[in-house]
């Protein structure tokens, strides 16, 4: 027997959410005519212990969750398969040394556009819930404490 899940989600650049995970401060910068890649941060927390498995835009041929470490006085990017989000605790990407890239932009990124995002996480129990974001595109400038990786 078959059983449906209704999930609740909120379509906003501010906060989205599914019955146990919650997407907040989710933004991407302006892209430069003929930029292949753009960076995506934002906060992610669930309610019980998950993994980010999965991330998928329309606006790109691609979407991966990176890691970026240092060895030695080098930084090194790759990316990885999943993402763990511990119970409870929120998750900052683009903070911590771990980011999303959109690849292979299908377009330009303009400040004041919005980016669809289909974030899943799956929990311990393999059960999966998507949560949908609209990522807020900004002015390319960073700010003083910002930098971006349009590159890997």
């Amino acid at each position: 027997m078959r059983y449906a899940i209704a999930i609740v989600m909120l379509f906003c650049a501010v906060q989205a959410w599914a019955v146990n995970v919650v997407v907040s401060d989710a933004s991407a910068r302006a892209t430069a005519p003929g930029q292949e890649s753009a960076t995506v941060r934002f906060s992610i927390t669930s309610k019980k212990e998950a993994r980010l498995v999965a991330i998928v835009s329309p606006v790109a041929g691609a979407v991966e969750i990176h890691s970026m470490t240092h060895d030695n006085g080098v930084m090194k990017m790759r990316a990885i398969e999943f993402l763990q989000l511990p119970a409870g605790k929120m998750v900052k990407l683009g903070a911590s040394g771990n980011h999303v890239m959109l690849l292979n932009l299908k377009h330009s990124l303009k400040a004041g556009d919005n980016v669809p995002l289909t974030i899943t996480v799956e929990f311990a129990d393999k059960r999966k819930e998507k949560i949908n974001v609209n990522v807020e595109v900004k002015s390319s400038s960073p700010s003083r404490n910002e930098h971006e990786h349009h590159t890997h």
